[in-house]
């Protein structure tokens, strides 16, 4: 084989080999800042464009993330990320977001998930193991590792999801009792997500508001309206009718100490706790959102 053979073949390798990684690697956007960031552990200054999976961490100055279908992504300042085509994984720091069809938000394990195109949020690293979510417009969903609804946020509402030790069975729900043909719901008063309650003690406090303590049953399939079905081991009379406030939800309104605090923007933070990695009960009452896995180790910040 000659010289000139030679590197002819080994031009036409190497044109392959970056073909092939150019396919496997398909530009999802842009990042604009102004100043220095780093980009897949490299460091750059301005503007660059974006791959799947690239990792984003912003240094001094905030970057604004513009992906090809239609989401707009901004990463404060000390923020850490890693960036797909539909979803943005948050390790670290405070993201804000419009989004488009089909992009969604990662953290701690739970999947936050706008409801239409015009809904924008944020999601914050409170500490390495807590991390809040805030809907700014529109309605935000937060999802655990299985695809199952923990929280729907309104316009104005935050809430904050930190993982903590302990039995991973225990469900909590505050509301109003109803009776839906044969079926007992209850929509929680702090995550707004409806639960088929069952058990001993339901049917007699029918139409009244109460608080139930039990146990997520995975393996039973909830009313059509249910998001999960909980099996009752307590249940407790909050007010007789549903008309009266519930004192739990007032008290988290109003940043009760332990149980609530307010946000850069005024609005009360209730915290959800994620327990032993499998289930999650709110601090001050409200649905226990469950989880299929431990969240991911500490970031430092």
């Amino acid at each position: 084989m000659t010289i000139r053979t030679l590197q002819s073949v080994l031009a036409l390798a190497m044109s392959l080999n970056l073909g092939i990684g150019t396919a496997a690697s398909p530009a999802i956007g842009t990042v604009l800042t102004r100043g220095a960031f780093r980009l897949d552990n490299a460091t750059v200054n301005g503007n660059a464009t974006l791959f799947e999976g690239s990792m984003l961490e912003t240094a001094t100055a905030a970057s604004s993330v513009q992906l090809n279908s239609g989401a707009r992504v901004s990463l404060a300042p000390e923020s850490r990320g890693r960036l797909f085509g539909d979803r943005l994984v948050l390790e670290k720091g405070t993201t804000n977001f419009e989004n488009s069809t089909g992009f969604r938000l990662v953290a701690l394990g739970l999947t936050i998930q706008p409801d239409r195109d015009a809904s924008t949020g944020s999601v914050i690293f409170d500490s390495p193991r807590r991390v809040r979510v805030s809907a700014v417009t529109g309605s935000l969903r937060v999802l655990n590792t299985s695809g199952q609804l923990v929280a729907n946020l309104a316009p104005g509402i935050a809430l904050a999801f930190e993982p903590q030790q302990g039995p991973s069975n225990v469900s909590r729900v505050s509301g109003c009792l109803e009776n839906k043909s044969g079926h007992y719901l209850v929509t929680d008063e702090v995550t707004n997500v409806t639960v088929e309650v069952a058990g001993s003690g339901v049917a007699q406090e029918a139409g009244n508001k109460v608080e139930i303590t039990g146990a997520t049953d995975p393996t039973a399939t909830p009313a059509k309206e249910a998001a999960q079905l909980v099996r009752v081991r307590e249940i407790r009379r909050i007010a007789k009718g549903c008309g009266a406030a519930n004192p739990v939800a007032v008290a988290a309104g109003t940043g009760t100490p332990g149980a609530s605090g307010a946000s850069a923007h005024g609005i009360a933070v209730t915290t959800i706790a994620i327990v032993g990695g499998v289930a999650a009960a709110a601090v001050v009452g409200g649905l226990a959102a469950t989880t299929q896995k431990d969240a991911p180790s500490p970031v430092s910040r």
